[in-house]
């Protein structure tokens, strides 16, 4: 399947958006998520990483303990030894990769065998989502993520 190629692009930008969190921890500042210039989301880097201690279990949406949200704004990890499923970190990711993979068939420094398999996984992303609509199912609405 090509279309594994926005998948795998999708994982890399989670990875960097990961590295990004994690490094975020010592500079103590919080990390903040927008969309469309307004701002989402931010995330405390120390309760990130004991959600979230590795890249792995980001990706796969492996929540270590359980976050709480105090009424003063504050965000407190509570590590109750539990592990659950979560949405897997790179779908967060996923409308970027499938963009910037669009971007990439007109710049002039790509070669075009590259072009050409990103160019494929795009028509084959798109009919599956064709597909699925024809079939009256909707894709899961997933919060969209981009770096600053």
């Amino acid at each position: 399947m090509v279309e594994r190629t926005i998948q795998h692009y999708a994982r890399e930008l989670a990875g960097v958006f990961y590295d990004t969190v994690r490094s975020a921890e010592d500079a103590d500042f919080k990390v903040q998520v927008s969309q469309r210039g307004r701002v989402l989301l931010q995330i405390d880097p120390k309760a990130f990483a004991k959600t979230f201690p590795t890249v792995k279990d980001y990706l796969a949406g492996r929540r270590h303990g359980r976050v709480e949200h105090l009424p003063d704004g504050t965000v407190r990890h509570i590590d109750d030894g539990t592990v659950s499923m979560d949405t897997p970190g790179w779908l967060h990711w996923y409308d970027a990769a499938r963009q910037q993979l669009t971007q990439m068939l007109g710049r002039p420094d790509i070669d075009e065998n590259l072009k050409k398999g990103i160019y494929e996984a795009l028509i084959e992303d798109r009919e599956k989502q064709l597909n699925q609509e024809a079939r009256g199912q909707q894709g899961p609405n997933i919060t969209q993520r981009k770096l600053h």
